[in-house]
Order: structure tokens, then sequence, then C-alpha cells
């Protein structure tokens, strides 16, 4: 049996977009996502499109006669294709809270994807937690900055951050908030976004360290050197564990060397 779930995503002043997914068996063989050409003047032409679009690539990933099943969430939609006698194959209502509906709807946002503009960012070799960085972060009180993602603000179409200014006596700042929404290069709009507004930093960042962490690893390049959310006019580092890049593993081994040194 072959299942197509198209779901679509109208704009009324920019372009509009499909999400589909396909399944053969049960078994997932297709996403994509269309943009709607010409652009839709109403929800239930977008629809409408969609529901289409899923007729035609039915056509395409079908085996022989095997039963073929079009699936969207908007009623007044399947409604129509229902009494069009015309109609290629059934279409009947998912609701968008089911699990492949929901992912077509995703793929329906995340059109279209745009390399990032990375000209303006600047780019630092990454440094490991060396003995000499380690001390120089605790003994000089150097400020390390890093992004945490907010779980609870964010969304299925955007990410929300925390920038963490903090030093080894603790948490200087951490309430300024960058977002990110679904299509968007998500490291690389934050790093920017953090770079230009730099200004709203309390902390003083001359020698600081900018920390990679899981959260901010699509910042990393080939070569050892990684894209930084701090501009290159401000003196700065940018340092990562290869193994654990948490920063409470940072600050666990800046604790661990100055204890150490002060037992000596």
């Amino acid at each position: 049996m072959l299942e197509i779930y198209c779901d679509s995503s109208f704009n009324e002043d920019s372009p509009s977009f499909i999400g589909c997914v396909i399944l053969a068996d049960s078994l997932e063989v297709h996403q994509s996502s269309t943009r709607v050409l010409p652009d839709p003047k109403s929800n239930l032409e977008c629809e409408m499109a969609a529901i289409e679009l899923g007729m035609r690539m039915a056509r395409v990933f079908r085996r022989g006669d095997e039963p073929v099943v079009v699936y969207n969430d908007n009623t007044e939609a399947v409604k129509a294709c229902l009494d069009d006698e015309a109609a290629l194959f059934p279409v009947e209502f998912a609701p968008r809270e089911s699990p492949y509906l929901s992912m077509a709807d995703r793929l329906s946002k995340r059109f279209p994807q745009k390399l990032a503009e990375v000209a303006d960012l600047c780019r630092k070799p990454v440094e490991s937690f060396t003995p000499d960085i380690l001390r120089d972060i605790g003994e000089n009180r150097r400020a390390v900055l890093y992004l945490v993602r907010d779980a609870g603000r964010s969304t299925n179409t955007k990410s929300v951050y925390r920038l963490v200014v903090r030093t080894i006596d603790g948490v200087i700042s951490d309430d300024l908030t960058f977002e990110a929404r679904s299509g968007e290069v998500k490291n690389i709009k934050v790093a920017r976004d953090v770079s230009e507004n730099v200004n709203l930093i309390t902390a003083d960042l001359d020698g600081a360290y900018f920390l990679l962490t899981d959260e901010t690893w699509g910042l990393r390049q080939k070569g050892g050197e990684a894209y930084s959310a701090l501009p290159c006019a401000i003196p700065h580092r940018v340092i990562c564990h290869e193994v654990d890049r948490s920063p409470e593993n940072l600050w666990r081994r800046v604790q661990s060397l100055l204890h150490g040194e002060s037992r000596q």
C-alpha cells in the first residue's frame, strides 16, 4: 500500500510550500518540499495544490495496481476531492497531530534552504583545554561565553538560545536571548545576532573565550577552525573539548587545575 501525506503552508505575502512524506508498505521512502506555483490566493487553493501534488507523486511511486491513499488535514479540501469523481486516487483526512502529517507540515515550513552567509563572522582556530588556557580562565577571571538552547521557549518552528556569560566566580549574565526560525541555519544565524549585539553584553570581553558546545557545534569548520559569536575586533579565543563539550566540563577542569596547584 502507498500512503502519501501532503500538507501546505500558505503565505499571503511570500512563497507558499508543500511538504510531502510517502510510505510504501509502512516504510518511509520519500520526503520533499515543493514551492506552489503560481502563488495561491487562499489557504484552500494551497491545500488543493498539496493534494494534487500527492496525486502526481502516487503515479511516480505506485507499483503496479497497489492501493493508494493521499492524506491531508484540511477538511474542506478533502471534501472537495471526495466530491470529485475524476480524482485519480482516494483522499482521506488525517489530523495534523498524526506523525506523518506533522512531518509533512514541518517540511512545508523548512523550504527554502539557503547557503549561510558567513563572510561577516569572525573565524578563529579552535583551541583545546590546555593547562595554560584553564589557568588563564581561572586566575585572570576571564569571561567565557556560550549558548544554551531554551527548551521551554523553543518550538517546532523556532529555536531560542540564551547567551551565558560567566567567569570562575559565577554567571555574570544569562538574560540575552536569540532565536532562529525554521529554514534558517541556526548556529550561523544566532552567532551573527550575538556578534551584531555584542554592545548589550556588560561584561569585560577583552581576552574572553567563546566555548563551542553541542548546541553550537555547527560553527565548527574544516582545518581546526570555527566561526565565533564574537567579532574579531574583540580579542578573544575559541575553545572546545572534543569529547565532553558541556560548560560544566570546562568549569570542573578549571577548578581542578586551580585546586591542584594551590596544594603544591
